[in-house]
């Protein structure tokens, strides 16, 4: 698959979490770094993310993305919808809109993150210009809840 000027592999079971309950964590950290730029993925790194539901089968999604990987939240939107096969397509000229047309899908807010694997943290703040504010709500604990951030501190300011 094609995703901006990147060749995509089709997505990878292992780099999802899926903890009890309605919550999916998703990082293209492991996919950028390991495939497309063949290089060791950083203990420092930090991008943008995207967090969207599915009022359908009540299921809540967190996206992480690299900042090489994403220049806009939109393309984080658009790279989860071919994944998922959901209809939708950019709304803009300068393509930094990406509009899911499945009225089940929902696009919550955005923002940046940051991950220090040393100290063990992980960092979420700020928001998308484009869809606004993250729900914070229950975030930290869902999160936590995952493996892959079990034993990190994670941090929303905001």
């Amino acid at each position: 698959m094609v995703f901006g000027n990147h060749d995509i592999p089709e997505e990878d079971e292992s780099q999802v979490e899926r903890p009890s309950g309605a919550f999916e964590l998703i990082d293209y950290s492991t996919i950028f770094y390991k495939t497309i730029a063949k290089k060791p993925m950083p203990e420092k790194r930090w991008g943008k993310f995207i967090q969207i539901k599915n009022e359908g089968n009540d299921t809540e999604y967190l996206i992480l993305s690299p900042k090489e990987l994403s220049v806009f939240h939109a393309n984080i939107v658009e790279r989860f919808c071919l994944m998922k096969k959901i209809a939708g397509d950019y709304t803009t000229r300068r393509k930094d809109r990406f509009e899911i047309h499945d009225p089940e899908w929902h696009i919550v807010g955005g923002g940046k993150w940051a991950i220090d694997d040393n100290e063990k943290r992980l960092v979420l703040f700020d928001d998308s210009g484009v869809y606004g504010k993250f729900d914070s709500k229950g975030l930290r604990k869902k999160i936590m809840d995952t493996d892959k951030f079990l034993d990190y501190e994670v941090k929303i300011i905001g």
